[in-house]
């Protein structure tokens, strides 16, 4: 087919028929349509053509009977759907509810049933479902493209509360002056509630260029608005600034006092820190409409991305992700098919958002991926036998193996025995090609009986491939992930994970590197003067730096404002401090260390240094030239500790 489908046809084999029907039927009503059967050439492995199809089709119908409850490829197609955000239409030609795995992506979607026979008179429901889907979101495109498309047209939703004056005439407004300039507009009262209509208001949402939210005493009360503005401003998250935001308020500030123009929450949180246009009367029709079209007009504009406070990994589309020299050392040890990869640094770091990074990279040099996070496991962490089990059912999960090691677990053969037998056997022996297995928090084990016995495992896979470098251990690429900061609580170096393999530490931001950023963030510091003051304060820590321009950009602080107020205990920055204070709590003799360190005094021996160092706490590149890591650290401890 020379076009893009309309529909990707989601079946079991064993319906097959049902599926021909489906197919036949919305064919014959103009609904081009991607089906295995027909799209798939004999001979040609499945998994790439099944995956095209679903990313090039405009939706997804699902034929749903008690097979498709057993079938593992439509949970896998139903996934990929919800990842890509498909709309998924469920026809039901069974009574019968989709299971556990099903639920997650088929909730809230209303169903089609098609119990009767013959089907092909039960499918009216589904044709015109799928063609006012279609028409709404201007899939269907025409045979031949003999109008080129206006060079600035834009896909712009007009976000409003129903039945409100005068927000209903700023509407008629918009709406009239956008679709004269040409734009594509979407308004929600064009829906019929019901059928999806909260769905479909959402994926029109995400899928715009921009939208303009109508914000007067009234609408401001509206749940749905506030709902409709979270998704917008979660879709610019993952999207790189789009849909923009372009907020007008109605005849909101008239009469109020500046404390009471404030937008209330949720409104404020999404809205507050952009620049809005302002409406008070009939007379701002025309200049409203030309500033509105001037910023849609606007090539190259750049506005700040909406985020939320950061936090934990990094999205992979993230604006604000800085890539530092251990990215490339990383992905070129992913290249170089290394044994064994520790990534390494100490708590917010960015540690996960580099492994993210890492195994998609992987992926997208052909490689299977299996990534294991402890932290979700910890049930996982009682024994050695616990551990490789758990482990064993996330790479059966992953890599669709029929037999688990629960069982084939030989109760006469030690755990070691029983996982390397289950690798050889089941992983090596019935996949191709190279795998990466990426654990997580592996340092959740320093204090567990099993840690020794673990990590002697590790480095036997590291020396057996040494030895034998056409052996099955070749295949591995093991990552390990591994925070530094419970340095501070191992008094003998010999219990880090592992002493061997290709080390990756993660190191702070460069002023290059934050510098960079505050281009990201649409320069904030304003010269080079207010960019080392910045980068006085938090030296690069990659955390705090993130969070700072946050705050410059989101919260609307200054860097005075920073700087009057970054070691409070109860500052922006409070939690993070009082744990380091936490993990000091009861190791007197390195708090002697850190008192001394403030008081001028040098570090007593080279070991308590690069304990103090691998936690995060201090930096240099020896005891005799200590500093602490950044001036808030220094501030907040002198506080605490002198």
């Amino acid at each position: 087919m020379g076009q893009h489908p309309d529909v990707f046809i989601s079946y079991s084999s064993d319906d097959r028929t049902a599926a021909e029907t489906v197919c036949r039927v919305l064919e014959q009503n103009g609904i081009r349509c991607w089906i295995a059967f027909r799209n798939i050439p004999a001979g040609v492995q499945w998994d790439n053509p099944i995956i095209e199809g679903i990313e090039s089709s405009s939706l997804v119908v699902l034929i749903h009977t008690s097979n498709a409850n057993k079938s593992e490829q439509i949970k896998r197609e139903l996934r990929l759907a919800h990842e890509t955000k498909k709309l998924v239409i469920p026809l039901r030609i069974e009574n019968v509810h989709p299971d556990r795995e099903l639920k997650f992506v088929l909730t809230g979607i209303q169903w089609l049933d098609a119990f009767e026979k013959p089907l092909e008179n039960q499918l009216e429901p589904l044709i015109k479902r799928v063609k006012e889907i279609l028409d709404a979101e201007h899939l269907q495109k025409p045979e031949a493209e003999t109008v080129p498309r206006l060079e600035r047209s834009l896909r712009v939703a007009l976000l409003y509360r129903r039945s409100v004056q005068p927000d209903e005439h700023v509407l008629s407004v918009l709406e009239s002056g956008l679709r004269a300039a040409g734009h594509h507009v979407f308004i929600d009262r064009h829906l019929k509630v019901g059928d999806e209509w909260a769905l479909e208001i959402k994926r029109q949402v995400q899928q715009s260029d921009a939208i303009i939210p109508l914000l007067s005493r009234e609408s401001v009360k509206s749940e749905m608005l506030a709902v409709e503005l979270q998704d917008a401003s979660n879709a610019a998250l993952q999207n790189a600034g789009k849909p923009r935001t372009l907020p007008v308020r109605v005849k909101f500030e008239m009469g109020l006092t500046p404390e009471e123009q404030t937008l209330p929450e949720p409104f404020f949180s999404v809205l507050g820190h952009l620049q809005y246009q302002a409406w008070e009367s009939e007379a701002d029709d025309s200049e409203l409409l030309a500033r509105i079209l001037e910023s849609l007009a606007a090539k190259g504009q750049r506005t700040i991305v909406p985020e939320h406070e950061p936090g934990g990994a990094e999205a992979l589309d993230s604006p604000y992700y800085v890539e530092r020299p251990s990215d490339r050392r990383f992905f070129e040890a992913i290249d170089q098919q290394d044994s064994i990869v520790l990534l390494k640094g100490a708590r917010q770091m960015g540690k996960t958002s580099l492994l993210a990074r890492g195994l998609k990279y992987a992926r997208d040099k052909g490689k299977k991926v299996i990534a294991c996070d402890l932290q979700r496991n910890q049930g996982n962490l009682t024994s050695a036998e616990s551990l490789y089990i758990g482990l064993c059912d996330v790479i059966a999960k992953r890599l669709d193996l029929a037999v688990s090691l629960r069982k084939t677990w030989d109760p006469d053969l030690p755990a070691p025995d029983n996982l390397e037998a289950y690798l050889r056997r089941e992983v090596f022996g019935k996949t191709e090609g190279h795998l990466v297995l990426a654990i997580d928090e592996i340092d959740l084990l320093t204090d567990r009986p099993c840690k020794d016995e673990v990590f002697g495992l590790f480095r036997s896979w590291y020396n057996e491939r040494a030895m034998d470098p056409d052996g099955p251990w070749k295949r591995l690429t093991l990552v390990i992930v591994y925070a530094t900061e419970d340095h501070l609580l191992i008094t003998d170096p010999n219990q880090s994970p592992l002493n061997v393999g290709t080390k990756v530490p993660l190191m702070d931001f460069e002023i290059d590197q934050v510098q960079e950023l505050n281009q990201r963030y649409l320069n904030p510091l304003r010269n080079h003067s207010e960019l080392n003051r910045f980068f006085a304060l938090f030296n690069g820590q990659p955390y705090l730096t993130r969070r700072g321009f946050y705050d410059l950009t989101h919260e609307g602080k200054s860097l005075a404002d920073l700087e009057a107020h970054a070691d409070a205990d109860d500052g922006p920055y409070g939690d993070h401090l009082k744990r380091i204070l936490y993990k000091l709590e009861g190791n007197k003799a390195l708090k002697d260390v850190l008192r001394g360190l403030l008081q001028g005094k040098p570090i007593p021996d080279p070991m308590t240094f690069y304990r103090l160092r691998s936690a995060g706490l201090l930096a240099g590149p020896a005891a005799n030239k200590a500093q602490f890591r950044c001036a808030i650290y220094r501030s907040f401890l002198a506080r605490q500790l002198v």
